[in-house]
């Protein structure tokens, strides 16, 4: 027999990794050797999934804004990652996961849906992850809609 009851979101070592995942973050080094390809500034997964809006810098493109959700990622932190591993092998610096939520990209009705808030990063501004994720000419013409409700 299988339970309805939902799953934990977050739990003490996630948030525990989290903040030491920030902590490393605000002390790395500016590593400027890097120069790796630049990671999209949009990485949606179709489906509703955990995402974070990051920001970094470069001097190449300045300070910018990084929209990315990862299926399957069980915490945010684990959609967090794989960007910020992406962005330090590019050889971004100031690397900061500004907040996460939920986002869900149904391709089909050209529809994207941000919402809710992340227990171990706080909430992102959903009005800057909209306006990243219109920038990008893949979801130009999509109906993008944002909420603070939900989880």
């Amino acid at each position: 027999m299988t339970s309805s009851a939902p799953r934990p979101t977050t739990n003490a070592h996630d948030q525990q990794q989290v903040a030491r995942l920030q902590a490393r973050l605000r002390t790395s080094t500016r590593r400027r050797l890097g120069r790796g390809n630049v990671p999209d500034a949009v990485t949606l997964a179709p489906g509703a999934h955990k995402y974070v809006l990051l920001q970094a810098s470069s001097d190449d493109t300045g300070t910018q804004y990084f929209v990315t959700s990862r299926q399957n990622a069980a915490y945010h932190r684990n959609a967090a990652e794989p960007m910020i591993a992406q962005l330090e092998e590019a050889g971004f610096y100031d690397i900061e996961v500004t907040g996460g939520g939920r986002i869900r990209l149904n391709e089909e009705e050209q529809r994207i849906s941000i919402f809710g808030f992340s227990y171990g990063f706080g909430p992102a501004d959903h009005a800057i992850s909209r306006r990243i994720v219109l920038e990008d000419p893949r979801y130009r013409h999509f109906d993008v809609q944002t909420s603070n409700d939900g989880y």
